[in-house]
This record gives structure tokens, sequence and C-alpha cells, in this order.
């Protein structure tokens, strides 16, 4: 496996292909960094993730021209400014999964402003349960710790108890509440 640059762009040479059997059977799965060829699959899959979402909380609903917002976001992943990853069923290439990562940079007023962000991870409800989700985090940590960032944040909706329990497994841990009061 080819290393990462230790600047927040990606090397477009690196296999992070690497199959693993999952659940028992014979499907394997593979990741690799999103491609051109990848933008509309990793646009649906990212529409079935806050489709999930909205389900839990109506305010995470995608608005109207989500895509133009999202598009953008696309074109640094293909210039290697920000991550992100396509899982993809080994023999059909089916994706069945992604993560988004950027570094994120917030205020100077506070001591710590930068740290890499994982915008969006999700894994097809088949592909749940196979160490996929897992693979896709780790490989986003690996790409902060190459970046020179050593901290990783993400977000999770609060109603969300699967999620919380793989990320508390997988070492994050809540640092803060964000508390909502709707008005009419």
């Amino acid at each position: 496996m080819a290393t990462l640059t230790l600047s927040p762009t990606i090397n477009s040479d690196i296999s992070l292909a690497t199959p693993t059997s999952t659940l028992g059977t014979d499907q394997e799965w593979g990741i690799r960094l999103m491609r051109r060829a990848d933008v509309t699959a990793v646009k649906q899959l990212f529409r079935q993730l806050h489709a999930f979402n909205a389900a839990l909380d109506p305010h995470f609903a995608l608005s109207e021209n989500w895509e133009t917002y999202f598009d953008a976001v696309i074109k640094e992943a293909l210039e290697a400014k920000v991550l992100c990853l396509l899982a993809y069923e080994t023999g059909t290439n089916r994706p069945c999964g992604f993560a988004l990562a950027a570094v994120h940079h917030d205020s100077n007023m506070w001591r710590v402003h930068e740290w890499v962000e994982v915008e969006a991870l999700y894994v097809d409800d088949a592909w749940r349960g196979s160490g996929l989700a897992d693979a896709l985090l780790t490989r986003a940590c690996e790409w902060a710790e190459s970046v020179g960032q050593s901290l990783v944040q993400l977000y999770v909706t609060a109603s969300n108890e699967r999620a919380i329990r793989f990320y508390q497994h997988k070492g994050f841990g809540e640092t803060q509440a964000i508390m909502r009061k709707v008005l009419l």
C-alpha cells in the first residue's frame, strides 16, 4: 500500500482495495478513493444516508438544491483536497458504502481550531455488520494522521443508537451536546 502524503491532499495512486470476507458468505468488499466514474454512486449513497437521518430527525432532510453544494465537495475530493472513499462489492463493483472526510478550520480564537471531520459515513443495509464501516472509519482516521491532524470529530444523530454504540466502540466520545428549541 502506498503512503499518503503529509498535506491535505491525497495521493491518487493509493490502493485501498483490500477485499475482506463478510458475514460468512462469499461476498467480499474493497475500498478505493472515489473516481470521477463513482460520483453518481456516491451521490446516491449520500442521498440514502440523509433519507435515513431525516427519518430520525426531519431537520436533517436535504434541501432542494443540495446537489449543487455536494458537487462542490465532490470536486474537492476529485482534486484530492478532501477524502472520499467508495466501498464496493468485489466482482460486481456495486457500491455499498462511502466515507467523506475533510480538514475543518474553526476560528483562531480557539487553541484547537483545526481537525478532521468525518462529514459522512454510510454503509448500505446489506453490508451492515460486515466490518465495512469499521474499515471506512479506520481509513479516514489514517488519512487524518497523514495530513498532520491528531483529532477526528463527527456528528451523529442523538437517536441513532446503533451508530453511537459503533463510534463509542471505535474510541469516539461525546464532547458536547447540541441542544435545539424549535420556535413556531
